[in-house]
């Protein structure tokens, strides 16, 4: 059943291009906009503002350490890690997921241990991390591979599992081995589901990592939120949260576009 209304339709069709992103694009800041007005008046009136500054001063903070560069060796450390950590988990994942997926074996050697790490924060791992790994990037990249594996495992099994066995017959009547039919024939019918696990895993790579440096860090995004904090600069700590988000929103969206490109081209 549908509840679109036709005179909205047609009233957007009417409208220009141009003044119909314009409008799409105000429509869905508007939530943000709100947020941060609705911050701006209690900062200061409901709330202390040495506690919860001003969002006009924050945004000016934001500016100010992007600006200045104080900001970006620390963003440097922390886009490495993910980076790491995202790349291992995929490499990971893709060959786990078609495994569990080709051979029964292999599912049934993963599917307990898997099942056991799903539900578990990864984030509680951190201190074992810090003990066999020590403080600094070895741990945060750990931690990110470590959130990132399910997603990508999952959407690569499923895919896996549910490919065409047409296919797989066809290449096996024209005399393809059979070690090569994952790389040659699952492979690529699985990577539009590959490709929907790592945009799930990216916002996922950003909280695990932010997480680890709070706690296992001398450098990067989450120590300079930490550190901020410790010493009462609330602004600043605020200025460092939105760079980090903002960072983690434009890269999925980056990502989505580079994903429908290379669906598209497949």
């Amino acid at each position: 059943m549908s509840y679109e209304n036709p005179q909205l339709n047609q009233l957007k069709r009417a409208l220009p291009d141009p003044i119909r992103n314009l409008c799409w694009f105000i429509f869905k800041w508007i939530p943000i906009a709100i947020v941060a007005g609705f911050w701006e008046i209690i900062s200061g009136s409901v709330v202390s503002s040495e506690i919860l500054p001003p969002f006009s001063d924050v945004v000016l903070a934001t500016w100010d350490i992007t600006i200045t560069g104080q900001i970006v060796p620390h963003i440097q450390v922390s886009l490495f890690r993910v980076a790491s950590g995202l790349a291992l988990s995929v490499t990971v994942a893709v060959l786990l997921g078609i495994g569990m997926a080709r051979v029964q074996a292999i599912e049934n050697f993963f599917e307990i241990p898997l099942a056991l790490i799903y539900p578990l924060p990864k984030i509680a791992l951190v201190p074992l991390a810090i003990l066999w790994l020590g403080v600094g990037t070895a741990t945060s990249v750990v931690i990110v591979f470590l959130a990132c594996l399910l997603p990508i495992v999952l959407n690569t099994y499923n895919a896996a599992q549910n490919v065409d066995q047409n296919l797989i017959w066809s290449a096996q009547m024209m005399g393809m081995e059979s070690w090569k039919i994952p790389l040659k024939v699952v492979v690529p019918a699985t990577i539009p589901s590959i490709l929907t696990g790592i945009r799930q895993a990216i916002p996922i790579a950003f909280i695990s990592l932010v997480g680890a440096e709070l706690v296992a860090s001398n450098r990067g995004v989450g120590f300079e939120i930490l550190r901020h904090g410790q010493i009462g600069n609330y602004t600043s700590m605020f200025a460092v949260i939105v760079v980090i988000s903002l960072i983690a929103f434009f890269s999925v969206r980056l990502y989505e576009l580079g994903e429908r490109r290379l669906v598209q081209w497949i």
